[in-house]
């Protein structure tokens, strides 16, 4: 972790044998690395249950993926103070790589805002169940805001959450529009609000090309926005703030306008 941060510019991720060869190795040991660390957490869950459980666990896999991949994680703290409760992050989204990467590098313990229908898969709905994330209905709108409100009291009882508010992978890297759910989902939980930027994660992995390399992905850390006192008339400018605080950090040719929102 390091608060000197020099934006870097991401080479092309061209598609080569030799970057399909290191994508089929990369996906092969993501496979086992899931399947290890999803079985390990559903039995400590039972022996320990709790917040911590989860995120220790959801930190082995993403540093044990990206370990067998060859590619090194930086992150850059830029907060000028630590917030003691529970918060939302949001995040801009790459790749695939997004999930495994911001839960080897946060320093704090969160889950994962998912929508409904997972709730049910087999292993992964487990895993979430017993995790600190919620699950938000998206198919109806009358249900869609119920949902919201059980995660928002979910968030107040204690526990952070992360969105990725562009609803979408890029896979370009550039940074798409945003989506007003999960910034109607941080009002209605009143905790802070904490950008967070994936900076090139699309320099080194393309999951829908099947290209990858080894390399360096960069996490940034932004200062948070307090929510008090604000509204739904302020989503708008919410997200403009947040868009802001990501773009800022990415390379400038991967940067949009920040009054791209929806």
């Amino acid at each position: 972790m390091t608060d000197t941060f020099e934006i870097p510019s991401p080479k092309p991720l061209e598609k080569t044998l030799w970057t399909r060869l290191h994508f089929l190795w990369s996906a092969f040991w993501a496979l086992v690395v899931t399947t290890v660390c999803t079985t390990g957490y559903l039995v400590a869950q039972v022996v320990r249950p709790g917040t911590e459980t989860f995120s220790w666990w959801a930190g082995a896999w993403g540093r044990g993926m990206f370990f067998f991949a060859g590619i090194r994680l930086k992150l850059v703290d830029r907060r000028t103070e630590t917030l003691s409760g529970a918060c939302v992050l949001v995040a801009n989204h790459q790749n695939g790589l997004d999930i495994p990467l911001v839960a080897a590098v946060l320093p704090m313990a969160f889950g994962f805002v998912a929508k409904a229908e997972l709730e049910h898969a087999p292993l992964l709905g487990a895993a979430l169940r017993h995790s600190p994330s919620v699950f938000v209905d998206k198919g109806d709108p009358r249900r869609s805001l119920a949902s919201i409100k059980r995660a928002g009291e979910q968030i107040r009882s204690g526990s952070s959450v992360l969105i990725f508010p562009e609803g979408q992978r890029s896979y370009s890297g550039h940074l798409g529009a945003f989506m007003r759910g999960g910034f109607l989902l941080a009002l209605e939980s009143g905790v802070p609000l904490v950008p967070v930027t994936i900076v090139d994660a699309a320099a080194v992995f393309d999951e829908s090309r099947w290209v990858s390399r080894p390399g360096v992905v960069h996490c940034v850390i932004s200062d948070s926005i307090p929510l008090e006192g604000l509204n739904r008339r302020d989503i708008p400018d919410l997200m403009r703030r947040a868009h802001t605080a990501i773009a800022e950090e990415l390379p400038e040719a991967w940067r949009n306008p920040p009054d791209q929102v929806q």
